[in-house]
């Protein structure tokens, strides 16, 4: 079968064995590209197959999402319920420390296995994970319906406005301050405000660089909450000046879990559900599996794009 992967080469597509160790076998129909899986192939060959971010269909032809975690089960966190924290790390990530989903076939364990509602399609059903890590990292920040929110960055994966449209659905006065026209003009037709004004309760931070980490703390109010999410791939020079004078508290938001009524993963499959124009206004481009040194190549490029779907 065929699958993605970062050589001494770069992102290339390689024929493996078909995977036949125990677990539920998916049907690779949809797989994104994140931001982490560009840094990763910025950082050089890894033996893994890349993506986290995916969702297919069982063999009886089920269509599923995927929450990309095998955590061990025993260690402390996992007993007391915590398991994206579990001790192991980033090597229970699929797509990151073990195979992932940019591939015609992958077998997980059947804890990792999301239901889809009813009007969710397993092509757009990618976008549960980076959902998730959304709707998990409001709950981090203590967000509150009614609270006004910024998000600053729409991210080159669409990631921001994953936030922004997360934090509208929970009851947010939601503004994105943009970092791009197309993720402006994406951020409009779903009814997210782009000229912010004054101060929020909660500013997301989803660009990741030094200049959107200082504006999230001019647009946060005193005793505010600067979230960030955008993922830090290195080191960054923090300008403290707004974060001590303002007293402002940072949350860093990164895994999805559980709450009271179920799984981060269920929730955003859920929200995608009821809303498809999130898919809709998210992926910007579709590509095969084929494709893939080529939709790695448009990302980082100058051409617009939001998220950059592969389609075994």
């Amino acid at each position: 079968m065929k699958c993605v992967r970062r050589t001494e080469n770069g992102i290339e597509v390689h024929d493996v064995p078909v995977p036949t160790h125990e677990g539920v076998r998916i049907h690779v129909r949809s797989v994104g590209i994140c931001q982490t899986d560009v840094n990763l192939a910025r950082m050089g060959p890894m033996p893994q197959t890349l993506g986290h971010e995916f969702a297919g269909e069982l063999d009886d032809g089920t269509p599923v999402g995927i929450e990309p975690m095998v955590p061990c089960g025993i260690c402390d966190q996992c007993r007391r319920g915590d398991y994206l924290y579990c001790s192991v790390g980033h090597s229970m990530i699929i797509g990151i420390g073990q195979d992932g989903g940019m591939a015609e076939q992958v077998v997980v364990p059947q804890r990792c296995i999301v239901p889809l509602p009813r009007g969710l399609d397993a092509r757009d059903a990618c976008l549960i994970e980076p959902l998730a890590v959304n709707l998990h990292s409001l709950s981090l920040a203590r967000f509150k319906a009614g609270d006004r929110v910024c998000v600053v960055g729409a991210n080159l994966s669409g990631f921001g406005l994953l936030a922004a449209v997360a934090a509208a659905y929970r009851g947010a006065e939601v503004d994105l301050d943009p970092d791009s026209d197309h993720g402006r003009a994406a951020a409009e037709r779903l009814g997210i405000g782009t000229e912010p004004s004054g101060h929020y309760d909660i500013v997301i931070e989803a660009n990741g660089s030094e200049e959107s980490i200082a504006k999230a703390a001019e647009w946060c109010r005193p005793a505010g909450i600067v979230l960030l999410v955008a993922g830090y791939y290195s080191d960054k020079l923090l300008s403290v000046g707004q974060y001590v004078v303002k007293e402002l508290t940072m949350v860093w938001g990164t895994w999805y879990g559980h709450h009271a009524a179920g799984r981060a993963v269920d929730s955003a499959a859920a929200l995608l559900a009821r809303q498809p124009a999130i898919a809709r206004e998210l992926i910007s481009h579709r590509m095969p599996l084929d494709a893939a040194t080529d939709a790695f190549a448009l990302i980082e490029s100058d051409e617009p794009s939001l998220k950059v779907v592969l389609e075994p």
